[in-house]
């Protein structure tokens, strides 16, 4: 007889009211001898009226009247039970991210532990102060220079259309707008579904009663115009993440006067100065750069998709290429590639096969691959451009004279640029970051820390809570009238 396979039962839902749903889909998928069944409704256009209707009545009736230091606790108390490695919701992440995802358990852990830690409440706090001098002005009127008195209002409710490329980065939109007060209807991406209802729950275990502020539910985009044309005409504010063409998709839903942001393709990149190839630092750099390429396999827009190396150092441009290389080896057998599909596959063995045919007649290109499959690929120019990869560990390391000629290399892509990881000498550093931001660049980091933004950081050039706000100013003489008008003062 069988042995029977153990089945847990796992909610891919948020919802104010989870008991409105009689009728829910299944996807199942196993771990080991364990199968998982990753429930949802199949949600209708009128389940999600009468969902927005509850989001915005538990948003008056409670998430509008908590003060932004309540928020910044709760948040911090939840992103805190992360931190604790037997934390049932962490363990569940490492069971089924990976299937879902296709990353190692190895990155998905490193990852978790370190994201996680940036909503504690001295860091939100730090991201709230970046933003507003004075974060009070989220809950009450408060006295400005010019002599006025200033409030500033969120969306009372908001509507995120999340990416599934990187996990856990839903978190941060929805943290986001929890700061500005506002209630939250996520859609997320069947490629991961999982990572922001875990976080929702706990939220919720920490503040019951923000229930009734979150939902999140799954389905494969366009699959439901009636519901994603509700959805955006029935909240204040639309946050879409993806590409270029479905972020067009979405915005095209946004009736005029709504509030709409939207992050969508990125172009990141690394500069690597001479000097941090001396011989007692260069090891050191390749391994920082390897991890920028081998953390989620580029799929992140803050990920290189091309190296410019200076010549000079005691390693070589094109030694730098043969060092990250070996370094991507190494990196694959501790934190394996996600395994690609058909198209992804064919994508890099394409792209491997006309930069070889290219190197067989011109000594400037030097392919360096993966003996077997597409692990990873490296390719070498000692002729410098810029160029894009098709990802998944495939990176293009360019020859320069001189990181200041980099910016006329990305003239073209100005309004794609995004990051970029670099490793110079403190005298060069300013130059160069300001030559790299007249380029376009909205964020410069150290290499090796180019996947992991600072709260606070202006993402793709632009403010975060400020452009979820609007502001109310009480003008001085609208107060001096006031005064003049208290029947206890004698003027």
């Amino acid at each position: 007889m069988a042995e029977e396979i153990e089945t847990t039962k796992i909610n891919l839902f948020l919802a104010p009211n989870e008991s409105q749903f009689d009728q829910l889909e299944t996807w199942s998928i196993s771990v080991g001898d364990q199968r998982y069944d990753l429930q949802y409704p199949d949600l209708t256009e009128a389940e999600f009226k009468a969902t927005i209707k509850a989001l915005e009545n538990h948003q008056q009736a409670f998430l509008s009247q908590l003060s932004v230091e309540q928020i910044v606790t709760i948040i911090s108390a939840a992103a805190e039970k992360w931190t604790d490695p037997e934390y049932k919701e962490r363990q569940l992440a490492l069971k089924l991210l990976p299937v879902i995802t296709g990353y190692s358990e190895e990155t998905i852990n490193l990852e978790i532990r370190r994201y996680m830690r940036l909503f504690r409440a001295k860091e939100l706090r730090r991201f709230l102060n970046t933003e507003l001098t004075n974060p009070a002005i989220l809950d009450a009127f408060q006295p400005q220079a010019s002599g006025s008195l200033t409030k500033a209002y969120g969306p009372k409710t908001s509507f995120h259309v999340f990416s599934g490329n990187i996990p856990g980065l839903q978190v941060w939109s929805l943290v986001m707008t929890l700061l500005v007060k506002s209630a939250s209807f996520g859609k997320t991406s069947f490629a991961e579904p999982l990572f922001p209802v875990l976080f929702g729950q706990s939220l919720l275990a920490v503040e019951p009663k923000l229930a009734g502020c979150l939902a999140i539910f799954p389905w494969e985009g366009g699959s439901k115009p009636a519901v994603e044309e509700a959805a955006a005409a029935n909240t204040d504010a639309t946050i879409a993440y993806g590409s270029d063409q479905s972020v067009k998709k979405v915005q095209a839903l946004v009736p005029d006067g709504h509030l709409f942001l939207h992050y969508g393709y990125k172009i990141s990149f690394a500069l690597v100065g001479q000097e941090s190839l001396a011989t007692d630092r260069y090891q050191g750099t390749v391994n920082r750069a390897g991890a920028d390429v081998a953390i989620y396999d580029q799929q992140s827009c803050l990920s290189p998709q091309c190296i410019f190396v200076e010549r000079g150092g005691a390693l070589s441009p094109k030694d730098f290429a043969r060092a990250l290389a070996a370094d991507l080896a190494s990196k694959q057998q501790r934190w394996p590639r996600a395994e690609l599909d058909d198209q992804q596959a064919s994508a890099i063995n394409r792209l491997r096969a006309q930069f070889q045919l290219e190197a067989i007649d011109d000594d400037s290109l030097t392919v360096f691959s993966s003996p077997k499959k597409t692990d990873w690929t490296v390719v070498y120019h000692n002729q410098p451009t810029f160029t894009s990869s098709p990802l998944n560990r495939f990176i293009h390391v360019m020859a320069v004279d001189d990181l200041l000629a980099v910016p006329a290399y990305l003239k073209p892509y100005r309004q794609y640029l995004q990051t970029a990881g670099v490793a110079v000498a403190p005298k060069r550093l300013l130059p160069i970051t300001d030559a790299l931001g007249q380029a376009g660049l909205c964020r410069i980091t150290a290499l090796g820390e180019m996947t992991r933004a600072r709260p606070g950081w202006h993402h793709d050039g632009h403010f975060n809570l400020l452009d979820l706000l609007r502001f109310t100013d009480i003008e001085p003489s609208a107060e001096g009238l006031a005064e003049h008008l208290d029947t206890d003062v004698e003027w």
